[in-house]
């Protein structure tokens, strides 16, 4: 049996930083060591981002919605009803899954979601064309989906009107006028769509590149706010941690900085399987669009450290930054356009560091924005990260002169080891 003192377990464990003077390496060190020794903790950090983003990838992989369901009700049966039948199948965009005798069979597929619209074709519309009447062709679509609902009533659409279009110009040369002068009578004033960015309207482009940082917004709060409340809500957690980082400055930045080099590795990650694995457009300045994702990670640690400090509890804080952040993705303009919101959620927008950070994203990837008209967003979220550090410093400051310090409280290092 061994006599005498035994060792510390600080002094033990080579990974202990009770060696270390207080200051900044001490605090890193010891964050380094917290994420170290809490798997779950890990895990969310680097593995389930990248996890959501590949199942996000997968979803997303074809780019474009192909082959969506649509039902026809052809009441002519004639040659002209099934060419346009034949038509719509032909586009890529829709397929026709169902050929139905009424329009109230059709009406079930569609309540149903068997089918995304309805192409009903009147009766005597051979008959009526060849008379030189103009016989309506409905397009019932679904806009309760109102992607699906869009694409598929724009295919219909299109399809009718090139048909329309080609049964015109043959009516106007059976009566003896040119191709050419039948052209101009059937499209007096031609328009030309000229889509300059992102014209295949690819999803990868639209949804993917915004919904990755979406969830990287999440867990990058998450992660600040479980780091703080911790500190925040142990007895006598800020007091000990002033007097290991021995300023408010030194703490904030030690223990927020793994969490920033795990961030931007998980977010370069994401952006160079987007940009190069799925072949995402990318137009800009490689140095502008790092440098507004690094703070656009300050940002959102900032924001979740301050949350908190302010929040009651864990969970509280948890839910304040989950009420927060979870719905930014509706506040940031990329589903719903900004012009158009209210004044509320242009403001609750306008708080949240997902909006410059996509606006500024969205500038440096499709349109190739030059810099002095990213340079007003970019001033936007640096705003943003100069507020909240200034009120996570404040606070930080606030809670560590004000937690009383406890007369049998154990020595760092003991606390520390206990940790």
């Amino acid at each position: 049996m061994s006599i005498g003192p035994q060792p510390h377990a600080a002094e033990t464990n080579p990974v202990a930083p009770s060696h270390l003077p207080p200051g900044f390496r001490r605090i890193w060190r010891r964050e380094l060591r917290q994420i170290a020794t809490r798997p779950a903790l890990a895990f969310m950090l680097v593995p389930l981002p990248l996890i959501l983003f590949l199942v996000l990838a997968v979803v997303f992989a074809p780019g474009l919605p192909r082959d969506l369901p649509v039902a026809v009700v052809d009441l002519d049966g004639s040659t002209m009803s099934h060419q346009i039948v034949r038509m719509a199948d032909a586009s890529a965009d829709v397929e026709v899954v169902e050929q139905l005798a009424t329009l109230s069979e059709a009406r079930q597929a569609l309540v149903s979601q068997r089918a995304y619209a309805i192409l009903m074709i009147p009766a005597d519309m051979e008959h009526d064309l060849l008379l030189g009447q103009r016989p309506e062709v409905v397009v019932f679509s679904n806009s309760q989906f109102l992607t699906a609902g869009g694409i598929v009533g724009r295919s219909l659409t299109a399809t009718v009107s090139t048909f329309s279009a080609g049964v015109s110009l043959k009516l106007l040369e059976g009566r003896g006028i040119g191709t050419d002068r039948a052209m101009d009578l059937i499209t007096p004033i031609p328009v030309q769509q000229s889509p300059l960015f992102n014209p295949s309207l690819d999803y990868i482009q639209f949804l993917l590149s915004a919904v990755m940082p979406t969830i990287m917004q999440i867990f990058i709060c998450a992660a600040a706010v479980l780091s703080f409340s911790r500190e925040r809500h142990s007895p006598n957690g800020m007091a000990r941690l002033l007097r290991v980082s021995k300023t408010p400055s030194r703490a904030i930045f030690g223990k927020l900085l793994p969490y920033t080099f795990i961030g931007t590795f998980v977010l370069l990650l994401g952006d160079v399987l987007m940009f190069s694995f799925f072949g995402a457009s990318f137009r800009g300045n490689v140095f502008v669009f790092f440098l507004n994702g690094f703070m656009f990670i300050l940002t959102c640690q900032a924001l979740g450290a301050l949350i908190a400090l302010i929040a009651k509890d864990t969970t509280g804080a948890l839910g304040m930054m989950g009420l927060i952040v979870a719905p930014s993705f509706g506040f940031a303009g990329v589903s719903f356009p900004r012009f158009g919101m209210t004044a509320f959620s242009q403001i609750w927008g306008a708080i949240i560091p997902l909006t410059p950070y996509l606006q500024l994203r969205t500038d440096q990837t499709l349109r190739g924005t030059p810099l002095e008209y990213s340079l007003p967003t970019m001033a936007w979220l640096f705003a943003q990260l100069v507020v909240f550090s200034a009120l996570l410093w404040l606070m930080a400051r606030k809670t560590m002169t004000q937690t009383p310090v406890v007369a049998d409280e154990p020595t760092v290092e003991t606390a520390e080891a206990a940790q």
